[in-house]
C-alpha cells in the first residue's frame, strides 16, 4: 500500500491553493500524521476527530498537510480558497487558521495574509532547548512518582517501533512521537504537560524532516528508547536523564541539518532532483 508521501509524489506538481482538495483526499483519517495531529490538538478536550467541532477538524487536516510538507514553508493559505477546496464556510476556516496560529504552524502577515511558518535554524535551537528543559522536569517527576507506569508505557510502544523502523521514516517518526505523547499524558504537572503539548506539532514537523534527511537517525532513536527503558526498569534516574538529553541533542542536530539542506537547495534552483521532504 502506498504511503501518503508516495501518492502525493506521483502527482509531481507544485502546491497552490487550488490543490488543497488533493491534500484533503490524501490525508485520510487513518493516515499516521492525521492520527498524531488529532491526538495533539485533542489534548485536554476529550474529543475524537469524528466528534470534534468543524474548525478543529479543518485544523487537523491543514496541520497534517503542513507537518507532511505538502503545504510548504512560506506558502500562502487564502481563507477563501481554503474554504472552497475543503468544502466548508469561511467562519470555521478562519477559526481553524487561528488554532494553527496558536500552534505556530501558520502566521498572519501584512499584505500576504495567512502563510505557512518558515522553519529556520533559530526555531530549531529554541524549540529543542525548551523541550530539553521540560523533559528534565518530566522524567525526573515520573521516575520519582510513576516509574512502573513509565516503564510499561515505553514497553508497550517498543514492539511497534521495532516494526516501524523497517518502513517509511515518516511512520517511525509518528510512532516515536506518539510514545512521547503517551509519556506526557502520565505527567501530574499539568503546566509541564501543556507546555510540551503546545510545542509538540512543531517538534513533529522537525523530527519528520530530520529522520527523512538522516535515515540512520531512526536506528539511533530506537536504540535510545531501548536504553531508556532499561534504565527506567533499573530505577537509574541519572542514566534516564542522560539518555533523554542525548536523544534531544541527536534530534536537534538532525533537524538543523534538514533545515540547512533545504536552505541550500532553495539557494540553488538549478538542482533538479530533490529529496521528497524538500518538495
Amino acid at each position: 500500500m502506498q504511503t501518503t508521501a508516495e501518492k502525493f509524489r506521483e502527482k509531481d506538481r507544485p502546491m497552490n491553493p487550488f490543490h488543497l482538495a488533493d491534500v484533503r483526499s490524501l490525508l485520510g483519517p487513518d493516515e499516521p500524521f492525521v492520527v498524531a495531529v488529532e491526538q495533539t490538538l485533542a489534548h485536554g478536550h476529550g474529543w475524537s476527530r469524528a466528534a470534534a467541532p468543524v474548525a478543529e477538524r479543518i485544523a487537523i487536516s491543514i496541520a497534517g498537510a503542513i507537518v507532511c510538507n505538502h503545504l510548504t514553508p512560506g506558502q500562502r493559505l487564502p481563507e477563501k480558497d481554503l474554504s472552497a477546496a475543503l468544502g466548508v464556510s469561511r467562519a470555521p476556516t478562519r477559526e481553524a487558521l487561528r488554532i494553527l496560529e496558536r500552534e505556530r504552524l501558520v502566521d498572519f502577515q501584512a499584505r500576504r495574509g495567512c502563510v505557512v511558518v518558515e522553519a529556520d535554524e533559530q526555531e530549531v535551537v529554541e524549540l529543542f532547548t525548551v523541550r530539553s528543559t521540560l523533559h528534565e522536569i518530566l522524567f525526573t517527576q515520573l521516575m520519582a512518582e510513576q516509574r512502573e507506569q513509565l516503564a510499561s508505557t515505553i514497553a508497550q510502544r517498543l514492539a511497534q517501533l521495532d516494526t516501524l523502523q523497517h518502513g517509511p521514516s515518516d511512520h517511525y517518526a509518528v510512532g516515536s512521537y506518539l510514545l512521547n505523547l503517551s509519556i506526557v499524558n502520565l505527567c501530574g504537572n499539568r503546566l509541564v504537560a501543556d507546555l510540551l503539548t503546545s510545542i509538540a506539532l512543531r517538534t513533529l514537523r522537525h523530527l519528520r524532516r530530520g529522520h527523512a534527511t538522516d535515515p540512520a537517525s531512526v536506528a539511533r532513536s530506537l536504540h535510545s528508547w531501548r536504553a531508556i527503558h532499561r534504565a527506567v526498569m533499573l530505577g537509574d534516574t541519572a542514566r534516564v536523564l542522560s539518555l533523554i538529553q542525548e536523544r534531544t541533542d541527536d534530534a536537534r542536530t538532525a533537524s538543523l541539518n534538514a533545515v540547512r539542506r533545504s536552505q541550500l537547495l532553495a539557494a540553488r534552483p538549478s538542482v533538479s532532483v530533490l529529496n521528497p521532504i524538500d518538495r
